[in-house]
């Protein structure tokens, strides 16, 4: 089959959406198909090229745009015609203006994943959102989003938790198909790094992600004065930049834990795969409706780590809470630290939690597996269309 993905952002834009279509688009490759991806040519200061074709084998057309408000690309250069010779024409949604464009249009069959509801975080840079502007925005957004998925010929996200908890999702026909992970690059990274399971770190901490505001790294640095006094020895790497870096630095000094916890910024997946695995367990205190999964989750179990995560839909139907780590209520900075002091007190324990999210990444969260669901829903609405 010849796939076209539209993606409103894509590499060298990063982001869960832009690597969930790096990697289908590449599985897909691998089971024989060609994948083309067009996106928008953002940020402009990366200067990616027009026209190229990544490693995998993914040709990528880049349109020039402009980022309109925090997460809204809009250009004028796509037209139907560049879907022509195309088999399935494949949207990923939000933002909604590849959709806008195609929907009801196309003779193709027309399939979309829908990876999260647009959600206002509740502030930015450290400021609170005006609560009367959430409920507006968020309305009118997802009143958009409910006229445009009906026309699709399959609409999916990637657990069921989040589409029946969502203003949208829950009124539309869909199925669920998770994300998946290529581990086998992680483990050839642990290999060369010899990282074998005596470095475990019984004393370390992680998180990674950016330093926004629905991440919910601030409640995680709320948590630690209440870890530290259990545990004094305690290390914290803070692994990421955004806009929120400046109000959690005021945090940790307002708390006087400063030497408890790194700050390592970016850094490459050989590091990220060190961290992973060197670390006792995975923080991911996520708030809101804009995480709809947690890739990070997979790339921890990748690496034999627990996970301590958000009860939020979406990232609670990602892992096995008891089993493959532990969940908690959203920003609850003493739940978070019970749950952290619980892990740090059996490390063992915790150590058996990390084989088993290892154990569902070779199986549930297997690109060779997952793949498959979505070519036969391809095959499916491909049959519909003849």
């Amino acid at each position: 089959m010849k796939i076209v993905m539209l993606s409103p952002y894509f590499y060298p834009h990063t982001g869960g959406t832009e690597k969930y279509v790096r990697d289908l688009g590449a599985a897909l490759i691998q089971q024989g198909h060609e994948v083309t991806v067009i996106s928008n040519n953002l940020p402009k200061e990366k200067n990616a090229p027009a026209h190229e074709t990544l490693p995998e084998g993914i040709k990528v057309i880049r349109l020039d745009a402009i980022d309109m408000f925090s997460y809204l690309p809009v250009s004028t250069q796509f037209n139907l015609k560049m879907l022509e010779g195309f088999d399935i024409v494949h949207v990923h949604v939000p933002a909604f203006s590849f959709l806008r464009s195609v929907a009801g249009k196309i003779k193709q069959p027309l399939v979309v994943t829908y990876h999260c509801d647009v959600t206002i975080s509740e502030k930015y840079f450290g400021v609170p959102v005006p609560k009367w502007a959430v409920p507006v925005f968020e309305g009118a957004s997802n009143a958009f989003a409910k006229s445009l998925l009906p026309k699709a010929d399959v609409v999916y996200n990637t657990t069921e938790t989040y589409a029946e908890t969502s203003p949208v999702m829950k009124h539309v026909p869909h199925r669920a198909i998770p994300i998946g992970i290529f581990y086998e690059k992680i483990d050839e990274i642990q290999k060369k790094l010899n990282l074998t399971p005596d470095k475990k770190n019984p004393k370390q901490l992680l998180f990674l992600g950016r330093l926004a505001g629905n991440k919910g790294c601030d409640y995680l640095v709320k948590a630690m004065p209440r870890v530290l006094e259990k545990f004094p020895d305690t290390k914290l790497i803070i692994c990421g930049d955004g806009e929120e870096k400046a109000h959690i630095l005021d945090l940790i000094t307002q708390f006087g834990i400063g030497p408890a916890i790194t700050f390592l910024g970016t850094a490459t997946f050989d590091k990220l795969v060190e961290l992973y695995y060197t670390s006792i367990a995975y923080i991911f205190p996520s708030i809101n409706r804009l995480e709809a999964f947690g890739i990070v989750q997979l790339e921890a179990m990748a690496n034999y780590t627990a996970v301590v995560a958000s009860d939020i839909p979406g990232p609670n139907a990602v892992m096995e809470s008891g089993k493959s780590g532990l969940l908690v209520p959203k920003q609850d900075p003493e739940a978070l630290a019970n749950a952290i002091i619980s892990i740090l007190a059996d490390p063992e324990k915790a150590k058996a939690m990390g084989r088993r999210g290892r154990e569902l990444v070779e199986t549930k969260y297997n690109w060779k597996t997952i793949v498959k669901q979505v070519e036969a829903i391809y095959q499916e609405v491909l049959a519909k269309k003849k």
